[in-house]
């Protein structure tokens, strides 16, 4: 195919209609369910309510604002593609906005209306709600019109394509993580794979080994180390490109795979870092010094990279053996590979990965030989694996260790 047709092609794919509409017909749609803005979005999106307060003075002052994006569902509904910020906004603003009620659970109620701050332009706003403004200014703001681009239906089999267009449509307010942009895709394609990785990132034990900030945990940086997890410990490293790209790709193959496994993906990840918790107690990732004898640092994603995929990828052996598996020993052994002696700074995650990942399964390897040897009688190994959680239920009894 040649480039004009390739173009032209692509161009009818995503090709759409301009409509002007009012802010008050937005909100009957809104409200009529005709608009879905994804309520889960909310739960992605960092704006504070002094870029709220902005986005209302533009409003109230005429400012032109970007396009709106929305894509028609099979339903008839318009789904927001770009623009779910502004209209959570102007929503919440109105007092209409319907959002979780915690991180947990879907069920929506009405938030409380927006209080705005004074901005440079507009100082008066400082505690101005829409009820209490200006009955007139309260009619211009339902007036004010915004520009609709309605992106034409996707053909058959092409369910993913406006998710594209999401990516790169994200250029208004506060940029988002790379997980956070794959979360809004997976919200839209599958909210429940979305609750269930929100879920495997929330695990305590897997809190308890990885020891992220406030802030990385903010930007979801716990769902793209969950999704690395179940993603990456069963690919050739060598095979990777952009490793955003792949947990993307893949993230969305999942989605969309009725096959895909959620349960047995769960007691997997669950089970390893129940295990790495309670032998580790929070050092599984961080940086052995030999001289110090001692681990130091933070959260290192090479040796993530090398030991969380390694041991999930064996972790049937490693399991059959755990009572006698010497993990501590294997992470500190690791340290003093050349691998993971040099730094991690400036490789891409396909070359982090491939140095990383023959030095941890090796030393696996290693360890597995060493144990299978001393495996225990039947009886004990029984009452050994009750030290390692087999479901959801025992995960929960599983202590997690109590820091300062």
């Amino acid at each position: 195919m040649s480039l004009k047709s390739d173009v032209d092609a692509k161009r009818r794919e995503i090709s759409s209609d301009n409509l002007s509409m009012s802010i008050g017909e937005l909100l009957n749609l809104y409200k009529d369910k005709e608009l879905d803005i994804h309520p889960e979005f909310q739960r992605v999106f960092r704006w504070e309510s002094q870029q709220k307060s902005r986005l209302i003075e533009s409003l109230l002052l005429g400012i032109p604002l970007p396009s709106i994006y929305v894509a028609t569902s099979d339903a008839g509904v318009w789904e927001v593609i770009d623009g779910v910020q502004r209209l959570s906004t102007i929503f919440e603003f109105m007092g209409e906005l319907l959002g979780p009620n915690d991180d947990a659970k879907l069920e929506l109620q009405c938030k409380p209306a927006l209080v705005l701050e004074g901005t440079k332009h507009l100082p008066s706003l400082e505690g101005a709600t829409f009820e209490t403004m200006d009955h007139a200014l309260r009619l211009e703001f339902k007036r004010t019109r915004l520009d609709i681009k309605v992106l034409a239906r996707e053909q058959q089999g092409k369910a993913t394509g406006k998710f594209d267009l999401f990516e790169r449509l994200n250029t208004y307010g506060e940029p988002l993580s790379p997980q956070e942009l794959r979360n809004c895709v997976l919200v839209s394609l599958n909210p429940g794979l979305f609750r269930w990785l929100k879920e495997l990132a929330s695990d305590a034990h897997f809190r308890a080994s990885v020891l992220l900030s406030e802030a990385q945990v903010l930007e979801q940086y716990d769902m793209d180390l969950a999704l690395r997890f179940v993603t990456l410990r069963d690919v050739d490293p060598t095979s990777i490109g952009d490793v955003h790209e792949f947990l993307r790709d893949r993230m969305e193959q999942i989605a969309t795979d009725p096959e895909f496994d959620t349960e047995s993906e769960r007691e997997v990840f669950q089970e390893v870092f129940a295990f790495l918790d309670a032998t580790l107690d929070g050092d599984a990732f961080r940086r052995w010094n030999e001289g110090r004898d001692s681990f130091s640092g933070g959260f290192s994603l090479g040796a993530y990279e090398g030991l969380a995929l390694s041991l999930g990828r064996r972790w049937q052996e490693v399991r059959a053996h755990h009572d006698t598996f010497d993990i501590r020993t294997v992470v500190k052994s690791l340290w003093s590979t050349k691998a993971y002696q040099e730094s991690f700074s400036g490789l891409r995650a396909r070359e982090r990965m491939a140095r990383v990942r023959p030095a941890a399964d090796a030393l696996i390897a290693d360890e597995l030989a060493r144990c299978a040897p001393r495996r225990r009688s039947a009886p004990m190994a029984q009452a050994a694996a009750k030290v390692v959680p087999t479901s959801k239920a025992a995960a929960k009894r599983v202590a997690v260790p109590r820091r300062p």
